[in-house]
């Protein structure tokens, strides 16, 4: 049968028949279900009814099926059900084409409506998926299903059942313009109808996650594409919510009690399924592995720039769940993590974005537990998919480009008033310190350039000193080494408050090997050396010019505790030679032959006052590994507790005994 051509109208003569159309169809809704059925059946502009409809009734039709469906229980609609328009609509998004409509129309000069070339492209552009309108109707009708379901909304959902797979398969096969990278609200709604429908019909009868398990099913893979083509917080989190119960198996309520009589297809089967979905582009072509894990990772950083609060803590938790199942059944995943620098960037924004005590902080409902927590914790996640000190130095790289310190020092306040949030700072601190001799030299020069943090200092010692200004309090803390203080801490009480005096060692250790106090400009970023001058009130801080220390504006936070921190340096200092190692290299420029020595440095503490001679000689002692007589000979055990220690140090400070550990 040749071609129907499209009756030429005037422009009001079209919107006459645009209304009589809509009427028409309106009225055959209720009166003739098996026309609107055989009506459906018009999968191309070729072709027409017995009745006379063509296919230029079809996208009419399909607005007046919306609002049909969403009244299930409708004599009309039941009506429809019957006459078979669940299985007809699954037909038509299987199989129908394209189609241009005049909705894009101009008048000629014979005052005829025409399509010029600019209106069938923008036509062309803001023109459905072939697909979509018929799911965007059966979207429409299980959201308006009854819990539990009637005997007609159940007849419906066994057809579309029947139907689901094989509507996938032509979603997956034919993305359309579905993925266009655009916040154009057709394409939204597009990625967000499989993964909402699921949704729904999956709580109204849960037999149906038996069609998106079985194995030869692409919805998984569908709407981890939708998902990775997101542009809005609408169809990111419709279809993320999806998948990620099926990670780590915390899904609704519902989903859990059918999966405790029918579980769900193990890891090793189910992943790969939902990452097939990072397999193709919109240009069809097939991605490698490491092309796929490196995509899906750019697409996480992208939408956690993007995401309010709510939706953001719906992202890191599948973020998470991603993470857990990768670690095994996809190992490039992890490794793209590794060296991703916008995903770390994106991520240390997380961490500071929503603090809690920071200026945008969710009105109510979020807690540092709740997004910053969350954020950081993903710091240690990543740290246990490791496999070798190549990862380790990528890793800590990303971290450091993406700005760690820099969120660090912005949430500070929320992260150490959280329950675990000075474990979890002493943690990562400590894995810097413990790698810091395996790092390759571009990671400790970028390390360098972080250090010195004074804001974060002041802040980590406060905290372990409880607010005390009292130096004898400071040093009463100091450990010799950072595993004297976890031998006294129990690994599962995150409360433990050694965990703060952990954390401000680790960061003076790090800070005074990168950048020694002898000689180093105390302003962060600056390389240059400082001979002389500096800050008048601690006399310590030096700088390599006025115009350095004019710009330091962070110097203040710790100025009154450097000469006590001096002491601390001479007591916890690594070996001279390993400093050498670890600053050569390119990593820090030469010093200079005139540097003070560390002789010099005490005499100028000493000429300071800050500190008493006792104090000095203790910590030169133990410095220098001459420990008391109660001690003597017993150099093959293990170092005291950190409690017995601190004892000591008291009593040495205050001149009460000088009995041994």
């Amino acid at each position: 049968m040749p071609p129907k051509s499209s009756p030429a109208y005037t422009m009001s003569g079209y919107h006459d028949h645009q209304a009589t159309q809509f009427k028409k169809w309106a009225d055959l809704i209720k009166n003739d279900p098996r026309r609107v059925c055989r009506a459906l059946a018009l999968y191309s502009p070729r072709g027409e009814t017995v009745e006379g409809d063509s296919h230029d009734d079809v996208p009419i039709l399909f607005q007046q099926l919306k609002t049909a469906s969403g009244q299930s229980t409708s004599k009309s609609w039941k009506g429809l059900v019957d006459a078979g328009v669940i299985t007809a609509l699954c037909k038509c998004a299987i199989n129908t084409q394209a189609t241009l409509t005049l909705a894009y129309a101009t008048v000629n000069d014979d005052g005829v409506a025409e399509i010029s070339q600019e209106g069938m492209d923008l036509a062309q552009e803001n023109a459905p998926a072939p697909y979509s309108p018929a799911l965007e109707v059966l979207c429409n009708a299980a959201m308006s299903c009854a819990v539990p379901a009637t005997s007609t909304e159940q007849k419906m959902i066994e057809e579309m059942k029947q139907h689901w797979s094989p509507i996938m398969q032509r979603l997956w096969s034919e993305p359309s313009r579905t993925l266009d990278y655009s916040a154009n609200q057709i394409r939204v709604r597009e990625r967000v109808v499989v993964a909402q429908t699921v949704h729904r019909l999956s709580l109204v009868d849960p037999t149906f996650l038996d069609v998106i398990m079985k194995p030869s099913d692409l919805t998984l893979a569908v709407c981890f594409r939708y998902w990775l083509y997101a542009t809005s917080e609408w169809d990111d989190i419709t279809n993320c919510t999806l998948i990620a119960p099926l990670l780590d198996g915390l899904g609704p309520d519902h989903w859990k009690r059918y999966f405790a009589t029918h579980p769900p297809p193990d890891m090793h089967a189910l992943l790969p399924r939902i990452l097939l979905g990072a397999s193709r582009g919109m240009d069809k072509k097939k991605r490698t592995p490491n092309q796929s894990a490196e995509f899906v990772v750019a697409m996480f950083a992208n939408h956690f720039r993007q995401l309010g609060p709510r939706e953001l803590h719906e992202e890191l938790m599948f973020f998470t769940g991603m993470l857990n199942a990768a670690e095994k059944e996809f190992p490039p995943f992890c490794r793209a993590l590794y060296r991703s620098d916008p995903l770390w960037t994106a991520m240390a924004l997380n961490v500071t974005r929503y603090a809690p005590l920071g200026p945008n902080a969710p009105k109510q409902g979020y807690i540092p537990e709740g997004l910053t927590m969350i954020s950081f914790k993903l710091y240690f996640n990543v740290l246990h998919t490791m496999d070798g000190p190549d990862h380790m130095d990528e890793l800590v790289y990303s971290w450091l480009a993406g700005g760690l310190f820099d969120a660090l020092d912005s949430a500070a306040l929320t992260i150490i008033r959280s329950v675990r949030g000075p474990m979890l700072i002493s943690a990562l601190l400590s894995n810097l310190d413990t790698n810091l001799p395996k790092f390759k030299p571009k990671t400790r020069a970028k390390l360098r350039a972080e250090l010195p943090r004074p804001r974060l200092l002041s802040k980590l010692i406060m905290l372990a000193t409880k607010g005390s200004q009292n130096v004898d309090d400071l040093l009463a803390l100091v450990a010799p080494d950072d595993s004297v203080i976890r031998s006294a801490v129990p690994r599962e009480d995150p409360r433990h408050p050694l965990w703060a005096i952990s954390a401000w060692q680790l960061l003076l250790r790090l800070t005074t090997t990168l950048r020694p106090f002898r000689g180093t400009c105390t302003r962060r970023g600056c390389d240059k050396h400082a001979y002389s001058g500096g800050c008048k009130k601690c006399k310590f801080s030096a700088y390599c010019g006025q115009e350095c220390m004019n710009l330091d504006d962070e110097h203040k936070f710790i100025c009154r505790w450097v000469p006590t921190l001096i002491l601390v340096d001479v007591y916890q200092k690594r070996d001279p030679e390993e400093v050498q190692k670890l600053l050569g290299d390119g990593v820090a420029p030469a010093p200079p032959a005139d540097l003070p020595s560390e002789e010099e440095l005490l005499r100028r503490v000493r000429e300071e006052g800050s500190m008493t001679e006792e104090e000095i000689q203790m910590a030169l002692s133990v410095r220098h590994g001459n420990t008391d007589e109660d001690h003597a000979g017993k150099a093959d055990d293990p170092l005291p507790g950190l409690a017995v220690l601190q004892e000591k140090m008291q009593k040495t400070l205050l001149g009460e005994s000088n009995s041994g550990a």
